[in-house]
């Protein structure tokens, strides 16, 4: 059983705000389950292809990132990165179908350098939904949340092409900067690292946050 941390209280405030018709026995029964915050001083490789997720996780600060590899035309030697999700501040993290579902993954997701995060194990859904039926409800509309989240990166990807880089740093907060890497943003939006780096200097966006 977990100790109590203050950091729990931002998770059931966000939960409750999903789903307000909670039992009123929910935060203590969820808290029992609550791993204790963890800090990840160098990226940390948490699902790769093949493996099911059995931990979801709610960031006390940093991100996670997903990406599935691929070998350029012009390189078929080197593998490299495209990043298909960032985690959204503020907001429960999970391999939806590979943690829900238990399927296997076809990506692999990793936690940025310098997180902080919470994580919740899948044994723990079970028998918390065995326990308080209103978990199962409360991870529907969990999902129904992620799944609008990721459209609207999409339609923020396609955008970033019309208005720059300022509309992804005030999706995502500054702050992303400090945990991702260029080149894995640059993956993101959908364009070259060294594309990226011409429109951060045309629009003179400073490097105080940028992760070296």
């Amino acid at each position: 059983m977990s100790h109590y941390h203050p950091e729990y209280d931002e998770l059931i405030t966000y939960l409750l705000k999903i789903m307000p018709e909670m039992p009123s026995g929910f935060p203590d029964l969820l808290i029992s389950h609550l791993s204790d915050p963890i800090i990840y001083h160098s990226d940390t490789l948490v699902l790769k292809p093949g493996q099911t997720a059995i931990l979801a996780y709610w960031p006390v600060k940093g991100y996670t990132r997903s990406y599935r590899l691929y070998k350029p035309e012009k390189d078929r030697e080197l593998w490299k990165q495209k990043t298909i999700d960032i985690s959204m501040p503020g907001k429960a993290t999970l391999a939806e179908d590979s943690f829900m579902n238990q399927q296997p993954a076809d990506f692999y997701m990793v936690i940025e350098q310098g997180s902080t995060m919470i994580s919740f194990g899948y044994d723990s859904f079970i028998e918390m939904g065995r326990a308080m039926p209103e978990v199962y409800m409360l991870a529907n509309r969990i999902l129904a949340t992620a799944k609008k989240d990721q459209q609207e990166q999409k339609e923020m990807s396609n955008m970033m092409r019309l208005e720059g880089y300022q509309a992804f740093l005030d999706y995502f907060d500054r702050k992303v900067e400090s945990f991702v890497y260029q080149m894995h943003i640059a993956s993101f939006i959908g364009m070259s690292p060294e594309s990226l780096s011409r429109i951060r200097t045309a629009g003179g966006f400073r490097d105080e946050h940028l992760r070296k």
